[in-house]
């Protein structure tokens, strides 16, 4: 018998009278044995709409070929509503409850001349029978798959909503895109009209259930209706884009109707078939989605992900306590190295482990992306450069999902998972905001980085079926405020403690080398600290010698307001901040302002402003201002101060005025003074001010005659203390090196000692050598005769 006829004769055959003479349909009387089976429904027409409406169910055999691509029923998407069943429809000349939302739904499907085939989940399937919906679930990829077309059932217009007018605006904006006639309202103005009367429609449950995502994920062909009008779904889409929704309706919509857009360009099912997400991240994009079971929340998702039915955790059982099912399904998720506890009536697993920390999230872009993605950021970790995701970072885009990202997340790579993660401090541990961000290019971390890993606490939420908005996320809820029923031992604690401090210490050491607005996501790591995490030295030294454009003090008064007197200001971080040459000035007020006396500040202290390019004199000034004759003012300090390139000379009178002949000006501080080649001269003679009986060595005269800058004059000044200064051979070659005014300087010396300067071999290579005055000296030094040995 040819598939069509035989499919019209089990639409008219009578069903066996139920048992026990009841008026009610019983499941029994068209059970499903065969495999690959399933039920539909004949919805009958008729000429009067006020009739009740009259279905017939038979057997269908869904790997039955036919003569086209699909099947020719159609498949049902819809919100059950209430759940409760007021309505009654006629099944098989038996009553059978639904609910006020699928009447409706039956009520316009239903033509007037012709029977249609339908497969409506709460009829086909009977749903108090746990052990047929873990065999039916199963088939629903295959059910929509090869359905004509997905019949999507908004729900009737409501009083002062006017749904199906929604539905027919979203269909002229569609119409004008594509038509573009160049007259009349552009698309951006008719949207800017309609998106309220839009909104409303799209902020339906239909939008935000978890089993629709399934439904119109595999389909084919898919018709949106609300009340009497239809729309092609890929018109639907095209208005929806065209409206410019809030971030917040684009989160719920977006994903839903980027499954209906797809669906144009689906092939022809194949028996087996998949689908291209895995599970983690269909719960990344729908774990927020209403499900009326908890169990919902996963079996709804079988027939869209990579996965299928080969994940042995992902099988539907019904039977098993929901917690078993979401623990089974968070280790499939994060993998099997990992520790997952899960407890009765709780909607949070605690998931233990090892992980690398890759990188923070820097920025966050969630509009005016064609691909209707979200594009995001990354500033690398330094294990995270290791692994080859560059030197600053990566970005990429993807798709929304159920928690928005948001600048300072982390991304992890959990021990054991197939891809790394993005997570959220919390206080104490982290929750997860998506399971699956993009893997490493080398792909999973290997045992080599083992000295790398932190022992990590994650939280993973997937919330309750009926709940309205997202509860997982409370970001200043310590780990025993999510989980109270969670132990650990106090030496585990400790050491997922020590790993975000490792974290703070990585991205404030590592991202403030860089110039920018890094230490604003840093920042943000420190607000989600709980009072248990320790901020390390290694932090606040970071933060006070940072030189970016994001202000090292304002970091460091947040340090403060955070940490207080627990705050570890050592002598290195005062040290940091007294290098300092953009920021120092004010790290170092700040600092004597919240620790006064206490701030340690000590000879290194001093050098390391001494040596300050740019602060130098006001830093060593507000040291002296502060502490005084307290300071102590070494060699060192003097050295630093000698060799400061712009301030040398301001800070040497300062220090000498601060303490006079106490002020240790030794031969090697004269020979720094000498080499300073922006403001030698100018230190030279604040020291013989000060010193008439300065000791003026060979090595001062060498640093001298090489000077490129100064080297004339610091010498003539050395000669007009000294006529007698010996003048040796390491000076002449030191002279006949200097290729800016070396020239200069041998004329002075030839001036001063004449013939009593002896020429040899290694200092003419010297002059040879100079590319600049080479000729120059050549003369000289045959003018005066002295190219073969003293005279």
């Amino acid at each position: 018998m040819p598939i069509f006829k035989k499919w019209k004769s089990q639409l008219h055959r009578k069903s066996k009278p139920p048992p026990n003479n009841s008026s009610h349909y019983i499941y029994s009387t068209t059970p499903l044995l065969a495999p690959n089976t399933t039920r539909m429904i004949s919805l009958l027409p008729h000429l009067d709409s006020t009739t009740p409406i009259t279905c017939s169910v038979f057997t269908y055999d869904l790997s039955a070929p036919t003569t086209g691509e699909t099947h020719i029923y159609s498949a049902l998407s819809y919100v059950w509503g209430t759940g409760q069943r007021s309505h009654s429809i006629t099944l098989n000349n038996y009553a059978f409850p639904v609910t006020e939302n699928l009447h409706s739904a039956l009520w316009h499907l239903r033509d007037r001349q012709l029977e249609r085939v339908l497969w409506v989940d709460a009829i086909c399937i009977n749903q108090e029978d746990n052990k047929e919906k873990e065999k039916q679930i199963p088939l629903m990829r295959t059910i929509y798959a090869q359905a004509g077309r997905v019949m999507v059932w908004l729900g009737a217009p409501l009083e002062n909503e006017c749904g199906d007018e929604a539905l027919r605006k979203l269909r002229t904006l569609a119409q004008i895109k594509a038509n573009d006639p160049g007259v009349g309202p552009t698309v951006q103005e008719l949207a800017q009209e309609y998106r309220g009367g839009c909104e409303t429609v799209l902020k339906r449950d239909w939008f935000r259930r978890m089993w629709i995502l399934q439904e119109v994920g595999v389909a084919r062909s898919v018709v949106v209706m609300c009340g009497s009008v239809q729309i092609d779904g890929q018109a639907f889409c095209e208005g929806v884009a065209e409206l410019g929704l809030e971030v917040d309706l684009q989160t719920v919509v977006n994903p839903v109707v980027q499954l209906i857009r797809d669906a144009l360009y689906r092939p022809k099912y194949e028996p087996g078939s998949r689908g291209v997400f895995s599970m983690g991240e269909l719960l990344d994009m729908y774990r927020s989605c209403r499900a009326t079971l908890q169990h919902d929340k996963i079996y709804a998702l079988l027939g869209l992900s990579a996965e299928g039915l080969d994940a042995p955790a992902l099988q539907p059982e019904y039977t098993v306590p929901w917690h078993e099912v979401f623990r089974r399904a968070t280790v499939h998720t994060f993998g099997s190295l990992c520790t997952v506890q899960t407890w009765p009536d709780r909607h949070t697993a605690v998931i233990t482990g090892k992980c690398l920390f890759l990188g923070l999230v820097t920025r966050v872009d969630r509009e005016n992306h064609a691909d209707g993605q979200v594009h995001i950021w990354v500033n690398c970790t330094v294990v995270g450069e290791s692994l080859g995701y560059g030197e600053r970072g990566w970005n990429w885009a993807f798709r929304p999902f159920s928690e928005s990202v948001q600048e300072g997340d982390v991304i992890c790579h959990l021990q054991g998972a197939a891809k790394p993660s993005i997570v959220r401090l919390c206080q104490d541990h982290f929750t997860t905001i998506k399971t699956t961000a993009p893997s490493v290019p080398s792909g999973r971390p290997s045992d080599a980085l083992e000295q790398h890993f932190c022992h990590i606490a994650l939280t993973f939420t997937i919330p309750p079926g009926t709940s309205t908005s997202w509860a997982g996320l409370e970001e200043s809820t310590e780990l025993l405020d999510v989980a109270p029923e969670y132990q650990e031992e106090p030496e585990k604690k400790q050491k997922r403690l020590d790993g975000i401090s490792a974290l703070l210490e990585d991205r404030f050491v590592h991202s403030f080398q860089y110039s920018g607005s890094k230490s604003v996501d840093s920042r943000r790591l420190v607000e989600q600290c709980g009072p248990e995490i320790l901020i390390s030295e290694q932090v606040v030294r970071a933060v006070a010698g940072c030189l970016s454009e994001e202000k090292p003090v304002e970091v460091m008064q947040f340090l403060f307001q955070k940490r207080g007197d627990k705050l570890p200001i050592t002598n290195e971080v005062v040290q940091a901040a007294a290098a300092n040459y953009q920021f120092g000035y004010r790290v170092l007020q700040l600092l004597f302002e919240k620790r006064g006396e206490r701030l340690p500040v000590s000879e290194q202290v001093v050098a390391a402003a001494a040596g300050n390019q740019e602060k130098a004199y006001d830093i060593v000034k507000l040291l002296f201002e502060q502490r005084g004759r307290e300071l102590v003012i070494s060699e060192e300090v003097a050295v630093a101060a000698a060799d400061n390139y712009w301030h040398g000379h301001r800070l040497m009178r300062f220090l000498f005025e601060q303490r006079g002949e106490n002020l240790p000006v030794t031969e090697r501080v004269v020979k720094t003074a000498a080499a300073n080649t922006r403001c030698g001269y100018e230190t030279m003679k604040v020291l013989f001010q000060h010193r008439e009986s300065l000791h003026v060595s060979e090595e001062v005269l060498v640093e001298a005659a090489r000077n490129p800058r100064h080297g004339y004059d610091i010498m003539r000044l050395l000669f007009e203390r000294d006529e007698d200064l010996a003048v040796s051979e390491n000076v002449l070659k030191a002279a006949a090196g200097n290729q800016v005014n070396g020239y200069e300087v041998m004329l002075l010396l030839f001036e001063k000692r004449g013939k009593d300067l002896t020429i040899s071999e290694e200092v003419i290579k010297a002059a040879q050598d100079n590319s600049l005055y080479a000729g120059e000296f050549m003369q000289l030094f045959e003018a005066q005769g002295l190219l073969k040995g003293s005279v």
